[in-house]
């Protein structure tokens, strides 16, 4: 009786609880004005930080929260020669906040790129 009990214990799924995080998919706004595809940036918002896939190393890549510059609206990520800059602004003509991410060169003093981005709330693994 005993083994029978263990083994529907062992073949019953368990039910594991995933953290919930924030998918963030980002499309480069000059792209998307022009109507030009391109594969969006995609990033991964967890309680322990920022993941996002290095394309130089080949991995994916943890930033962790405490190194990340986090205040009421934004989020800043800065790395070797630029930084990026999660917001949440209302963009004209909408009255909810939407995320845009914006790619700025410190040592040079100018903003790169410019991203407008979508966000979901997922469970993360």
């Amino acid at each position: 009786m005993l083994r029978i009990i263990l083994l529907i214990l062992l073949l019953l799924p368990t039910i594991s609880n995933a953290d919930q995080g924030l998918k963030i998919s980002c499309l480069d706004m000059k792209y998307v004005v022009i109507g030009r595809k391109h594969d969006p940036l995609k990033f991964t918002m967890q309680a322990v930080g920022l993941e996002y896939f290095d394309k130089e190393k080949g991995e994916f890549v943890m930033i962790e929260a405490n190194k990340l510059d986090i205040g009421e609206n934004q989020i800043t990520a800065r790395f070797a020669d630029y930084e990026l800059g999660f917001q949440m602004i209302v963009l004209n003509g909408d009255t909810e906040p939407s995320m845009t991410l914006s790619k700025y060169d410190y040592k040079n003093d100018r903003f790169l790129e410019h991203y407008k981005c979508d966000v979901e709330t997922a469970n993360i693994d």
